[in-house]
């Protein structure tokens, strides 16, 4: 503070940035948070398509085995 208790423009300055710095840090929690949601979606999104990965390379080799024993039958 000044003189006579007013308020300078480098209190004024001062007070700006510490807000504008508590706004920051809001945001970057945000975007932490915002992270977190995106690995955590990514890692069930990758056990997902193995599972069905998983599944069609099943249903494929009971085609193959069910293919392979119609060519049997129809020789």
């Amino acid at each position: 503070m000044g003189r006579n208790n007013q308020i300078s423009y480098l209190d004024l300055i001062n007070i700006m940035s510490f807000v504008i710095g508590i706004m920051n840090l809001d945001e970057n929690l945000t975007q932490g948070d915002k992270q977190d949601l995106m690995d955590d979606f990514d890692k069930k999104a990758d056990t997902l398509l193995q599972e069905i990965h998983g599944h069609l390379e099943s249903q494929d080799k009971k085609i193959d085995s069910i293919i392979q024993k119609l060519e049997v039958l129809t020789k």
